[in-house]
């Protein structure tokens, strides 16, 4: 049922909820929750989920108007909630920094009007701009006539520079999540809800509870959240504690360039290192001078939130980073 090329690239989640889209036997769940870095493929999972379940004929080729639609994503079955989408949901009119209570009642009130079609709500991070043209070009490229990006209300130009992101407790709180529970525990007739994030425990525990969780393939070259630190990870870690103090400048330069905290900077670096584990699981040695490195890493966060100077607790953690390669 679903796309040849999602199949190879996620055969156990797409062999997983095809044999929940079996027609006459569908047994999905009220919530997926998709981990993981690759956000493209779990855009590609949900759209192809709303694809099969509203498709006139059941086909993986068809070109139904149904099938059609969600491919250019202008169908009303398919809703994607990101910070800077549905910004008529929000009072102003204009993007967000993370999904509003706003977005969530004009979703409960979407949800309350029946519908013929079986919508897939989607809850994702997102990003759109200059920067990230070139990687929205080199991965949108991979899936073209496949998928598209959301079109935003009254609005009909391309999006070329979109970019699904994984959530994260920062992007979706507490507030508009826990308006949301009830409808995600007991949805209207054919809603399925997909979250988006890269583990489990970055989201909020009562999403996580209501949701059915499923780990996707990981891909180094889709980790887009992190694209500004590529240049500085080539020299990681530092060779000497004097190479490390400059090292730590750099880390603040860098955070102060991407309008982040040391905090959020050191969790990034935190995530890349952890992403290194992950794909060099087979080298013991490799693995444990890394899973070293992010001790140092998360006594530093540590630090940080006992309100160490930050200029201090950078320069310690990369001494430490130092001594450990």
């Amino acid at each position: 049922m679903f796309k040849e090329q999602l199949k190879l690239n996620q055969p156990f989640v797409s062999g997983f909820l095809e044999s929940a889209l079996i027609p006459g036997k569908e047994k999905l769940a009220n919530a997926y929750l998709l981990t993981g870095n690759n956000t493209i493929d779990m855009y590609f999972l949900a759209l192809e989920t709303a694809r099969i379940l509203n498709c006139s004929h059941k086909t993986e080729n068809c070109a139904c108007n149904n099938c059609q639609w969600i491919r250019q994503n202008r169908h009303p079955a398919v809703i994607t909630i990101s910070p800077i989408d549905y910004i008529h949901a929000n009072k102003d009119g204009k993007p967000k920094t993370v999904i509003t209570i706003d977005q969530a009642r004009f979703l409960k009130k979407a949800l309350s009007v029946s519908s013929q079609y079986h919508r897939v709500i989607v809850f994702t991070d997102a990003k759109e701009g200059k920067e990230y043209e070139s990687k929205a070009e080199q991965l949108w490229g991979n899936y073209k006539d496949f998928i598209a990006p959301p079109v935003l209300e009254n609005s009909n130009s391309e999006r070329e520079s979109w970019l699904p992101l994984p959530l994260s407790y920062k992007t979706f709180h507490s507030e508009p999540a826990n308006a949301l529970l009830k409808i995600i525990e007991e949805p209207p007739p054919r809603v399925t809800f997909f979250f988006f994030t890269k583990d489990k425990e970055d989201m909020i525990s009562t999403i996580v509870s209501r949701s059915q969780a499923i780990s996707l393939k990981y891909n180094p070259e889709n980790y887009i959240e992190d694209q500004v630190f590529e240049n500085f990870f080539g020299n990681f870690p530092p060779n000497s504690a004097a190479e490390g103090i400059l090292y730590s400048e750099k880390l603040i330069e860098l955070a102060k360039e991407n309008s982040l905290t040391l905090e959020e900077a050191i969790n990034r670096l935190e995530r890349y290192l952890i992403l290194q584990i992950r794909q060099a699981s087979g080298n013991k040695e490799y693995c444990l001078r890394l899973i070293n490195q992010v001790k140092s890493i998360q006594k530093a966060l540590i630090e940080l939130k006992s309100y160490v100077n930050p200029q201090a607790v950078a320069d310690s953690l990369a001494i430490s980073l130092a001594s450990r390669r």
